[in-house]
């Protein structure tokens, strides 16, 4: 029972951020300043947790060992999940402005949009996504430690971090859809935070994998743009 649950919970959650941005992020043009540090605050908090949840201290003090395993990715994916929830259920209206963009360019946006989801998702069948959500009997992937297999293949080969170009784009793309203040700064939140994260998830992975990273990142020097960075 608890399987078929989780089963649920999960790959439905992973749907959660990118369907945050397809509906749109509230627009006030006469709401309060203040609700802008107000998002700001509340989005932090919401990095602040996963941030932690990923340091390998804390994984030594609650789970007892640094090795990420799939019982701690569950318990990772549903916090995700739960905590992004509550951030598009209070985030407040944002004051600014707001553009009335014809139905053409909100279509276009939303082609733009789907093919960066399906570029987030380049790797994916069922099998591997439960690998990367933690699904009971499945084998881990994705994780900063020696205990998966460190991916370098199709989008790998291009940028080391081809699911983070990914979510950049499709939350600007989401711009077209919702031009206005509230959605571009949740696209820039979004976006600084997975970009942000860049360099301290390679330390963790530098120093879990050593040569082994290091030769990657020799043989595919661009973290996310090719030819940019």
């Amino acid at each position: 029972m608890f399987n078929k649950l989780y089963w649920f919970f999960s790959y439905l959650g992973l749907m959660v951020l990118a369907a945050s941005f397809v509906m749109g992020f509230r627009y006030e043009a006469g709401a309060p300043v203040g609700n802008i540090l107000f998002n700001l605050g509340l989005y932090a908090i919401y990095i602040a947790v996963h941030i932690v949840m990923t340091l390998p201290a804390f994984k030594r003090a609650v789970f007892g060992h640094v090795e990420g395993t799939p019982a701690e990715r569950r318990i990772y994916v549903t916090i995700s999940i739960l905590t992004w929830v509550g951030v598009y259920a209070f985030h407040q209206p944002v004051p600014g402005f707001a553009v009335n963009a014809p139905q053409w360019v909100q279509f276009i946006g939303l082609c733009d949009f789907l093919l960066s989801v399906v570029a987030f998702f380049e790797f994916a069948t069922f099998e591997s996504l439960g690998s990367l959500l933690g699904m009971p009997g499945s084998e881990l992937s994705h994780s900063v430690g020696a205990e998966t297999p460190l991916m370098t293949e199709g989008p790998y080969a291009s940028v080391r971090h081809p699911m983070y170009r990914a979510a950049f784009f499709y939350a600007f793309s989401s711009l077209l859809i919702h031009p206005n203040t509230g959605q571009l700064l949740f696209a820039v939140m979004v976006s600084a935070s997975f970009l942000g994260f860049i360099p301290f998830e390679e330390r963790q992975l530098i120093k879990a994998r050593g040569e082994e990273y290091r030769d990657y990142m020799r043989r595919t020097p661009y973290r996310v743009f090719h030819d940019l960075w």
